[in-house]
């Protein structure tokens, strides 16, 4: 059975890139073959990317000082004291 991309962890979808990569670089790999791998590819790097963004918000938000938004902009909910949390469940 085959795993779904959303099933595979952050490493194995940068190994999974990897092996992609490598293998259309082979010049003995057949066109139909490289353009599904391409499009495999493609979702693999959206996902990647998509989870980086989430990271890295998350990393602004534990990184942020108090009184400061993550982008370094004042909020309302900051200058009260009593920010906006964020669930782990949202990233």
């Amino acid at each position: 059975m085959a795993t779904k991309k959303e099933d595979l962890t952050f490493e194995q979808k940068l190994d999974k890139l990897e092996d992609i990569s490598k293998t259309l670089q082979d010049p003995s790999t057949d066109l139909l073959k490289a353009v599904d791998l391409y499009e495999e590819g493609m979702k693999l790097a959206s996902s990647i990317d998509s989870e980086l963004s989430k990271i890295e918000r998350r990393i602004e938000i534990v990184t942020s000082k108090p009184g400061e938004s993550p982008e370094g902009v004042m909020t309302e909910e900051y200058a009260s004291g009593s920010p906006d949390t964020t669930t782990e469940a949202e990233f």
